[in-house]
């Protein structure tokens, strides 16, 4: 069988394949399936019209094939370039302001090479086995900063994507921050999902990590541990760093979301090696942190490493979203509201952006605002039907509205991603929804 979510598609395993037709005789795999598509039969038609070698030897995953000949994983080299004629001084500053925001993302993520406002010499060009291309052109016009952003991939420098800003001059400066760290988000994500659909992205660490960063939020134990394996073989030189702290991540999953208790320490040594080889790693440093204040419990530390981490990247969607927790943590409900608004704005984009709607709730929850609380339990599960913590505080926050009809639906979901679930397991003292207990709120979930 085939399953899937907005991001990947897999096959299961829970059923077993057979190459038997029903009188006995042998088959090839779908050899008697007919379905016709007009619409494809057009495209292929086309497509060999323009170039009849393709359709000639079908090529290969470029994850699955790897001959002499092939790109050998090597650096990602990112170049970020002004294309601006007759820039003013305030537009060179906003730029700057933009293209210094963009490293630091990509330098969070793993990048060991980006060259911002600056060109790499022929050698770096030659040498590098991925190039993004990223050119910006703003204007200033009637009080708003007006900024397009494009990328190309590799030498041929062919069309990923582009996205477009509008900024009033006026805005305050966490405002402004804000929204350039959410547009930063938004772009990154569109380049680095339309490289691994048109590029060969098997090439590129940067890359890989991402992606299988992104597979550590599916709600399946079993994808988790193949995402975590991935990650352990990437350990290159580059994104090295942050491949070892998304695997102290992992853990971190098994422990709290699977109640896998032994994987505590390794969580908490992987966290650290990361912060000793990139101690001034936004990301890096986030992980660890939420490491040492969920599975630890050492808010101290927690909050020492997020708050350095904040004097040098104050819009980092990861260093923000573990500030919120510290802060709801320590009862301080109206900060850690705050810094979780800023940080859902900065995540903006990202494929796995619902996690920060979940921070949201459970600050919302922090307030008593079960309303709002609700409101985004929601929006966390539409954004990803397939996630467990989004279906958990969907049916408690259902509950504190008195909405049993979404209630049921919602266990109804979650009894399908957890065999034999029922909302009365809410109630256990051991059941993944902390904040709930930790604020006395389970006894007030009555469901009828």
């Amino acid at each position: 069988m085939i399953d899937a979510d907005r991001h990947e598609v897999w096959l299961t395993k829970n059923v077993q394949v057979t190459r038997d037709t029903t009188d006995g005789t042998p088959a090839e795999l779908l050899e008697l399936v007919d379905a016709p598509d007009p619409a494809f039969d057009e495209w292929l038609r086309d497509l060999r019209a323009q170039d009849p070698a393709v359709t000639t030897e079908p090529a290969a995953h470029p994850s699955s094939v790897n001959t002499g000949d092939e790109e050998q994983c090597g650096t990602t080299l990112i170049i970020i370039r002004s294309n601006s004629a007759d820039a003013t001084a305030q537009t060179k500053f906003l730029e700057t302001v933009l293209a210094d925001t963009i490293s630091q993302r990509f330098e969070s993520e793993g990048a060991d090479t980006v060259f911002a406002l600056a060109e790499p010499s022929e050698d770096r060009l030659a040498q590098a086995s991925t190039i993004l291309h990223l050119e910006m052109v703003s204007v200033i016009e009637a009080g708003f900063w007006s900024v397009h952003l494009r990328c190309l991939a590799d030498k041929d420098r062919r069309f990923l994507c582009s996205d477009r800003l509008r900024l009033a001059l006026e805005s305050k400066h966490d405002s402004l921050t804000a929204q350039l760290s959410s547009f930063v988000s938004r772009a990154i994500s569109q380049i680095m999902a339309r490289y691994y659909a048109c590029r060969n992205a098997s090439v590129s660490p940067l890359m890989m990590t991402t992606r299988a960063a992104a597979r550590l939020y599916d709600p399946s134990l079993e994808r988790v541990i193949a995402a975590e394996q991935d990650l352990s073989c990437l350990e290159t030189s580059e994104a090295l760093a942050t491949s070892i702290s998304w695997r102290g991540f992992a853990k971190l999953v098994r422990c709290l979301e699977f109640r896998e208790s032994n994987q505590t320490e390794e969580a908490r040594a992987l966290a650290q090696d990361a912060v000793d080889m990139r101690p001034g790693n936004p990301l890096v440093v986030a992980i660890a942190a939420r490491i040492e204040m969920d599975l630890i419990g050492d808010l101290d530390y927690a909050d020492w490493l997020v708050q350095a981490a904040l004097g040098g990247s104050d819009g980092n969607p990861y260093v923000l979203q573990a500030a919120a927790r510290i802060a709801l943590k320590r009862g301080r409900t109206e900060d850690a509201q705050r810094l979780a608004q800023t940080a859902r704005l900065a995540a903006d984009g990202l494929p796995h952006a619902f996690a920060w709607d979940v921070e949201l709730c459970l600050t919302a929850l922090a307030l008593g605002d079960f309303s709002g609380a609700h409101d985004a339990a929601r929006r966390a599960h539409r954004s990803n039907t397939r996630h467990r913590a989004s279906l958990r505080y969907l049916i408690a926050t259902s509950l504190l509205v008195d909405d049993q009809f979404e209630a049921k639906h919602a266990a109804d979901r979650l009894a399908g991603l957890e065999s034999g679930f029922r909302i009365e397991h809410l109630r256990k003292s051991d059941y993944p929804i902390h904040t709930l207990q930790n604020l006395g709120l389970v006894g007030e979930l009555q469901y009828q």
